[in-house]
């Protein structure tokens, strides 16, 4: 059984991302938490709390009609959904989930962005929580319609990995069948070195999985990937988050508006602990 956590703004973007994790893992079996974190601002008195109160009554009224709504979605289907209007920060409410007996498998959340290349992929709270929280975050477009991720890009940038940090797609790729293109991004030069290696290394991580390796360079890792995902008609991108790696880049707001191109692929991002 996994536990997936579905944090919301009550906006249709996060409904559109809890709707998209309920079909990617399937209710059965399954339990899902719909996470909405508020804060008071610091300068709230004694004779505003009543007024907080209301605020925080609004958030959790909120919250119920975003999981009615979600309960809608899958008629004759009886989800385990919870609940959960906590105080907090969202990446900090999140990272206290990340340090329990039993983590979540995955943070499911929807991105920002409809208005075009004005907006990031990621807004600050995504962002936030892929560097801050912990755990594996799938980042689902607001366009994102559901299609089971049949055609999966997984991108390397040659630093330590193991199974226990790819299982999330290990698992996504064995119930959803689905092929695995490994993308080793180079240098700016080309290197190729520990290629071998590389390969070896997903044959054993990936064991039976369908999986194939390219190559992939260049100064803007971002737009590259997004020319690929784009080529080969991949369903999911996949890449993995590491302090001062390749990738780190890309959860700035600067750097991930290229990203912003290709607002119907999801994003899974995997938190890779230093080995």
């Amino acid at each position: 059984m996994a536990h997936v956590l579905l944090p919301t703004d009550l906006s249709d973007n996060a409904l559109n991302a809890a709707v998209y994790a309920v079909r990617l893992f399937g209710g059965e079996g399954n339990r899902f938490t719909v996470l909405n974190t508020y804060v008071v601002s610091q300068g709230t008195t004694i004779d505003m709390w009543d007024a907080s109160d209301m605020i925080v009554r609004g958030f959790r009224e909120g919250l119920d009609r975003s999981v009615e709504r979600l309960r809608a979605a899958f008629p004759g289907m009886d989800l385990d959904l919870e609940a959960v209007c906590v105080y907090g920060d969202l990446s900090t409410v999140i990272a206290g989930y990340a340090g329990e007996d039993e983590p979540p498998a995955m943070v499911v959340m929807g991105t920002q962005g409809a208005s075009g290349l004005d907006e990031v992929l990621f807004g600050s709270n995504t962002a936030s929580v892929i560097k801050h929280g912990h755990l594996p975050v799938l980042a689902v477009p607001a366009q994102a319609e559901y299609k089971t991720p049949r055609r999966v890009l997984l991108a390397d940038d040659g630093g330590p990995t193991d199974k226990q940090t790819l299982s999330p797609l290990i698992d996504i790729a064995r119930w959803s069948q689905s092929e695995i293109t490994v993308v080793r991004v180079m240098d700016e030069a080309g290197n190729t070195e520990n290629s071998g290696g590389v390969a070896q290394l997903y044959d054993v991580l990936l064991g039976a999985i369908p999986h194939t390796q390219q190559f992939l360079s260049g100064h803007d890792v971002g737009a590259a990937l997004n020319d690929l995902a784009d080529q080969s008609d991949a369903d999911l991108l996949v890449v993995l988050h590491r302090d001062r790696g390749v990738f780190e880049g890309l959860f700035h707001r600067s750097v991930a508006a290229n990203m912003a191109m290709h607002t119907h692929l999801p994003l899974l991002v995997l938190q890779q602990p230093r080995l």
